[in-house]
């Protein structure tokens, strides 16, 4: 069982990502877990992006990953 859930912004590998899938939810191979690290080269529709990107994601083993320092809230 994973100490992990959906929504956990992680640190792998000294990247930043978040979990959206993990083996106990089925979203996931066992013992692994889907993150999601952003797409940095989306651009704004407002600012003359087409908008419409595919997020990608990658399972790695849960493992290699541990709980990312408290995030900064901005508004």
């Amino acid at each position: 069982m994973s100490t992990f859930k959906r929504g956990d912004i992680i640190e792998h590998d000294g990247l930043l990502a978040v979990v959206v899938g993990t083996s106990d939810d089925g979203g996931a191979p066992e013992d692994h877990l889907a993150l999601w690290y952003g797409e940095p080269r989306c651009i704004r529709i407002s600012k003359g992006g087409v908008g419409g990107q595919h997020p990608e994601l990658w399972t790695v083993p849960a493992e290699y990953c541990s709980m990312a320092a408290s995030p900064v809230v901005r508004h």
